[in-house]
């Protein structure tokens, strides 16, 4: 009984070690391919991903009306949002032609805010939330609503803006 067990423990032994190093001798080991596939030159460079201060530069840089333009820090967000969970990784604001000068410093009553978020998904959620708010409370006035970045960056312009003035915003946006 005893030979019976060793010559299993022993043929389960050499299985789990075939297993683990191939059966072919001439096949090179699982170890080398993983070390190929994690060589630094195997995998591309992701793109930067936008941030609301380059975002603002080009806005600016559009002559969309900007002026006054600010990025805030984590002492600055009116919100409260800047990176802690879900909120976002970064965000600017700036004056419009239309929007209130006299509103809350960094708000979007004065006329554009930039979000950045990390995924479309989560500029999505805010997005739905802010619309969906001033729909159900309509004395909070309204918001235009633009996406650039791969739709992580949300770019709010505030509904005191003409029309035609928001457009030029969003013609800038679509071309980020």
């Amino acid at each position: 009984m005893r030979t019976r067990l060793s010559i299993v423990a022993l043929a389960t032994a050499v299985t789990l070690t075939a297993i683990g190093c191939g059966s072919d001798i001439n096949s090179s080991p699982s170890v080398t391919a993983t070390t190929a596939v994690a060589a630094p030159t195997a995998a591309p460079t992701p793109a930067a991903p936008h941030d609301a201060k380059t975002v603002l530069a080009a806005l600016t840089a559009a002559k969309v009306g900007l002026s006054g333009g600010a990025v805030q820090s984590e002492d600055t967000d009116p919100n409260d949002l800047l990176g802690r969970p879900n909120g976002y990784l970064s965000r600017a604001s700036a004056d419009m032609p239309g929007g209130d000068r006299d509103g809350d410093k960094y708000g979007i009553e004065r006329g554009l805010v930039i979000e950045v978020f990390p995924t479309a998904a989560d500029a999505d959620r805010r997005s739905k939330f802010i619309q969906d708010t001033l729909k159900s409370m309509q004395i909070l006035g309204t918001e235009y609503h633009y996406r650039a970045g791969g739709g992580a960056v949300l770019v709010r312009v505030s509904g005191k803006v003409k029309p035609s003035v928001a457009k030029k915003v969003q013609a800038a946006v679509a071309t980020l």
